[in-house]
């Protein structure tokens, strides 16, 4: 699974040492519910980054260390450490469950934790989008079949009937469970890297918003191209990582410890065989990789 970045490391780590936390709790005391709960969130994210960076044992023995820092700064900044001498234990075990979680992720392939946990109202938080540039890209006809990889809840799968087979593809097994329940659609639980299907069974594939998301994008790709028969079209849709909106996200699904990495479209299209066919293109900032395979 890959290391989370040592930059956000070293951040989460000096957020954690300062107590800001305690310092927002004395100066304002009707928001103690909230001071506390922040520092339960910043040892959280020490256990699950330094587990990911460090290692699981040394990430704890850091969270030992910056906790010890927090205690010397709040008596030195504040007069005395106070009650939150006793946050320690709730430090410990929010840094326990966060290097767990990393544990847990890196054992069951980087799942992400987050998509199970908004599964019952994902489709509510990101509306579908207008589906017309992406069925155009695809070209789909009556007999065509049709993977969705990473697709989730079926957000974008609804809107690709009538079509012989359409497979909605994704390690969320949380999410699956509403993929399914939409007409037409076969939920599969697998990861991208390693599809459960033979050479050459789709005539269509379709990978939207998702690939970011992947623990390894060009095992990802190579298994879109193997399981795409021959004349048929990948159409791989990311946000375009050229516009800074999109580095802002980025960097916001970082803070949200989620474990995307963001490609530009070039690099994608790099990450296909040299046979591939690919044409790149960029609306209201989302670049759509289309790939023909040679018969």
């Amino acid at each position: 699974m890959r290391r989370p970045a040592g930059w956000l490391t070293s951040l989460w780590l000096a957020l954690a040492i300062f107590p800001l936390p305690a310092w927002l709790a004395a100066h304002h005391p009707k928001s103690v519910g909230l001071a506390w709960l922040l520092q339960a969130a910043l040892y959280f994210g020490v256990g699950y980054l330094g587990s990911g960076r460090l290692g699981y044992g040394t990430a704890l023995f850091a969270m030992l260390l910056v906790g010890g820092g927090q205690v010397l700064l709040r008596w030195l900044w504040l007069g005395s450490p106070g009650a939150w001498v006793l946050a320690l234990l709730l430090d410990g075990l929010a840094a326990l469950a966060g290097a767990l979680l990393w544990r847990w992720q890196a054992e069951h392939y980087g799942a992400d934790f987050h998509f199970d946990l908004i599964a019952p109202w994902y489709e509510r938080l990101i509306h579908p989008q207008d589906p017309t540039r992406l069925l155009a890209a695809l070209a789909l006809t009556p007999e065509s079949r049709v993977l969705d990889a990473g697709g989730g809840t079926g957000r974008v799968a609804q809107f690709l009937r009538p079509v012989g087979q359409l497979v909605v593809a994704d390690l969320s097994v949380g999410m699956l469970r509403y993929a399914q329940q939409k007409p037409q659609v076969q939920a599969v639980a697998a990861r991208t890297e390693e599809l459960p299907f033979p050479d050459a069974t789709f005539d269509r594939v379709v990978m939207v918003d998702a690939l970011h998301h992947v623990f390894h994008q060009a095992h990802t790709v190579a298994e879109l191209w193997r399981v795409l028969a021959p004349g048929g079209r990948l159409v791989i849709e990311e946000p375009d990582f050229h516009l800074w909106a999109i580095k802002l996200l980025a960097l916001g699904e970082k803070i949200l410890l989620m474990r995307s990495h963001f490609l530009r479209p070039q690099a994608i299209a790099a990450l296909l065989p040299p046979e591939a066919e690919v044409a790149i293109t960029s609306v209201r900032g989302m670049a759509h990789i289309i790939a023909e395979k040679p018969r």
